[in-house]
């Protein structure tokens, strides 16, 4: 396994046109819970006053599922794509010549570490809303109980507790009917 170390890359080591391929160990980051080694593959550029990265990152990571809770991996082939340009190309930059580039990012010193865009390539890939299975049940909003290991759950505490947003709700309606 490659150390995190290989993805910083020293400018002054090539010309034009630079691969880096590693695999990273899954705990290269605290940021994401990932089940298996990061592949990383980039290509880096130099143009005039910038670099220009490209490249693709797959894994695979753990997340909750957002209705019950459940553990879920989710695989990765995210893609890496920034520019780094040159403080003196920035103020141009700002003025609108650069409105069409997202990923413009400062070039500064000559090490490029590109460890952030490889956790950046991972993030985007992962839904917003993670589901073990497209019709989960979720967890009983009483109880807790899961409700796709018990689809005939049915629970005594709902009648026994009524919250107060439903009796609000039913208030309104009993105005509104008068």
């Amino acid at each position: 396994m490659a150390k995190i170390h290989e993805l910083i890359v020293d400018l002054n080591s090539f010309e034009f046109k630079k691969t880096v391929d590693a695999v990273l160990d899954p705990g290269f980051t605290d940021e994401i819970k990932l089940l298996s080694s990061v592949d990383v593959h980039v290509e880096l550029y130099k143009d005039k006053d910038s670099i220009i990265v490209t490249g693709s990152v797959r894994t695979v990571v753990e997340d909750k599922c957002a209705r019950c809770l459940k553990e879920v991996s989710i695989p990765i082939e995210g893609t890496i794509e920034a520019t780094y340009a040159n403080q003196d190309s920035l103020p141009l930059i700002e003025e609108g010549a650069g409105d069409d580039l997202e990923n413009l990012l400062p070039l500064e010193g000559d090490l490029l570490d590109l460890s952030d865009r490889v956790i950046e390539a991972i993030i985007v890939e992962v839904p917003q809303k993670v589901l073990c299975k497209k019709d989960c049940a979720g967890l009983c909003p009483f109880c807790g109980a899961n409700l796709n290991e018990e689809p005939n759950h049915c629970c005594q505490k709902k009648a026994e507790m009524p919250d107060d947003w439903h009796i609000a709700i039913s208030e309104l309606k009993a105005k509104l009917k008068s």
